[in-house]
């Protein structure tokens, strides 16, 4: 079983790439402003079980396969590449919060994008401990621990994204900051691109 040093470890590099802005928090955010954090708090199930299964998948079959397979990782980062910058002409498409259905950013977006972030592979590689992927115990803890921080922090930015729209002073930036976030994800996607491409 793993200590308690090491998990708090693990919580404490995990709590600092999650809360960083990224194509999952920035679809949180968006999704907040616009329906609110009741209707939204379902894409946390999405997020958590996205990265759950992309760590997963990273670390105990991808790393290993990919490593006689370097070409893999750019095929992966430019698929990602392109559906997050497909999330991002949706979100710069409807930038109002007038007339924009609760399902413009449904649970398989949701999904989709966080399986695909690179955030992942970042937590399978570097932030789950090694232990994690050989043994049940210290797996099971481990995802444990990062759901919980998962479906915590992704919290946070519905609330944000539910307080700016509840006040009235701030709504009126609403749609400034939802094409703004659309800028995030296209450069987060035109970031990932040129990493593969720029060799």
């Amino acid at each position: 079983m793993p200590t308690f040093q090491v998990m708090l470890k693990m919580a404490l590099y995990v709590s600092l790439v999650l809360a960083t802005p990224g194509p999952t928090n920035t679809l949180l955010l968006s999704s907040g402003i616009r329906v609110g954090f009741r209707q939204s708090s379902r894409l946390l199930v999405a997020e958590a079980s996205g990265y759950g299964f992309a760590i997963s998948l990273w670390g105990f079959f991808l790393a290993t396969f990919a490593a006689t397979r370097p070409w893999l990782y750019d095929v992966l980062k430019l698929g990602s590449s392109a559906y997050i910058f497909y999330l991002a002409l949706q979100l710069w498409k409807s930038p109002h919060l007038d007339g924009i259905r609760s399902g413009t950013i449904g649970f398989r977006d949701m999904f989709v994008a966080t399986t695909m972030n690179p955030k992942a592979l970042l937590f399978a590689t570097a932030i789950f401990p090694p232990q994690a992927f050989v043994s049940v115990p210290f797996y099971l803890c481990s995802i444990a621990v990062f759901t919980v921080l998962a479906v915590t922090i992704g919290s946070m930015w519905l609330v944000v994204g539910g307080v700016l729209t509840a006040r009235r002073s701030l709504a009126t930036h609403t749609g400034t900051l939802l094409r703004g976030a659309s800028v995030v994800l296209a450069m987060f996607a035109g970031t990932l691109a040129f990493s593969v491409l720029n060799r």
